[in-house]
């Protein structure tokens, strides 16, 4: 029996966070009502780093505006989007480049309002802000994974996030499935195809109130490892087995994207 040799060919899939651009994973809609200037949100350093983290890109806009009774609030937002850079090139190396991917990110928004959310009068409309805040950025970190080729995505539950300053917001956890495609191995001058199927992804997003703003914070990452054993005859004397480990490390991204978010403000 022979196994494959070096990899020779790339085959380069699609990154299904590839291009993420305002209000991170999509989080919220643009509106045309207009805030002042907003600081962005602040990240840990120290958890970026650990998760091997690099700045993707960096957006602002106005992001809510409605009226409430004589109140017109409006809400603008600064999001900074991550991704897992040390992640998606150990997958690259592992694959010979067959699977070029960034298979984790991390965004997080920060919404000043005008009036402040907490200065609202009688604290009229505050609620609804909160509730309606909560399920734009739910709605639209479905979409946006959609968009970037993640299926079958689904609402798996709710779980509460404690939060460096206290805060216990309530956490919505997602799962989807990210197709890799086919992969190609060269072996003793043949192109073996292989149909790897998908990586299963799972996400997390949380909304509170911080002071006067409002922080929104998620990220997805793989939610298992990718195993795949797959058998080819070449020949009636040539059968060929490839292996492919990926080593992925779920409970790890899980904690570390938890801890971005818990210490976001």
């Amino acid at each position: 029996m022979h196994t494959a040799e070096p990899p020779t060919r790339c085959m380069h899939r699609r990154s299904f966070i590839g291009g993420v651009s305002a209000a991170g994973l999509g989080i919220l809609g643009g509106c045309s009502a207009a805030v002042g200037t907003v600081a962005p949100p602040d990240v840990s350093s120290d958890a970026l780093d650990a998760g091997g983290w690099e700045r993707a890109d960096r957006s602002e806009e106005t992001v809510f505006s409605e009226s409430y009774g004589p109140v017109e609030v409006a809400g603008k937002a600064v999001t900074l989007t991550y991704r897992n850079a040390e992640l998606a090139a150990a997958v690259a190396e592992d694959t010979g480049g067959r699977v070029d991917a960034t298979l984790g990110v991390f965004t997080a928004s920060h919404i000043n309002f005008d009036p402040p959310l907490n200065d609202l009068p009688g604290n009229v409309g505050r609620a609804e802000v909160l509730d309606k805040t909560t399920a734009q950025a739910r709605s639209q970190f479905r979409r946006r994974m959609r968009d970037r080729g993640v299926t079958n995505i689904t609402e798996t539950g709710v779980e509460t996030l404690t939060t460096a300053t206290g805060q216990e917001p309530a956490m919505a956890t997602f799962q989807g499935d990210y197709r890799v495609g086919d992969i190609e191995y060269e072996t003793g001058g043949d192109t073996v195809t292989i149909d790897a199927g998908g990586i299963a992804v799972a996400g997390d997003l949380a909304v509170w109130n911080e002071g006067d703003d409002v922080v929104v914070a998620g990220g997805a990452y793989p939610a298992q490892n990718y195993t795949k054993t797959a058998t080819r005859e070449l020949s009636d004397a040539i059968t060929i087995t490839i292996d492919i480990d990926l080593g992925l490390t779920p409970a790890d991204y899980r904690a570390n994207v938890r801890q971005l978010m818990a210490t976001t403000q």
